[in-house]
């Protein structure tokens, strides 16, 4: 396994399209990538997008992407990592491919000088749940999440 820290240099349509293709499922809440709104995405500083691949020969198989973003606190300067999105493609579920990626996410947050990481998870996601705390968090909370759905 390898994770590669995507950047606007990156051959974004390729990424797309293998994102798009890849086997997905109901747990992933994966909408469709476009190229315009990765590179949207891509060019604010503060961002870090993961894509964790297994490569045979010449054959790159995506397993998972991550998404995060390095905050700061508006009471200090303390910087934080803010993970979004760690998803994992169906057929490669159980076999460490979110720990790698999260691992990745700790030791980027560890050297971009952040103090801490935060992260949510649904209760009812089981699987993520149990990764998450195979990684040793110093809190677990009950969280309550509010979703408002604004007409732009």
């Amino acid at each position: 396994m390898e994770v590669k820290i995507l950047t606007l240099e990156d051959d974004l349509e390729k990424v797309v399209s293998g994102i798009n293709s890849a086997a997905w499922d109901i747990k992933n809440d994966i909408s469709e990538y476009t190229v315009s709104a990765l590179e949207s995405y891509l060019q604010r500083e503060d961002t870090i997008f993961l894509a964790c691949y297994e490569t045979t020969g010449v054959t790159h198989t995506l397993l998972g992407i991550a998404s995060s973003r390095i905050e700061i606190k508006p009471y200090g300067e303390e910087l934080w990592l803010y993970v979004d999105e760690v998803d994992v493609c169906r057929d490669h579920r159980q076999k460490g491919v979110g720990k790698f990626m999260m691992q990745h996410l700790i030791e980027i947050a560890t050297n971009e000088g952040c103090k801490e990481i935060w992260l949510g998870a649904e209760i009812d996601n089981l699987p993520a749940n149990a990764l998450y705390r195979s990684l040793k968090p110093d809190q677990v909370t009950d969280v309550i999440g509010y979703t408002y759905e604004v007409d732009a």
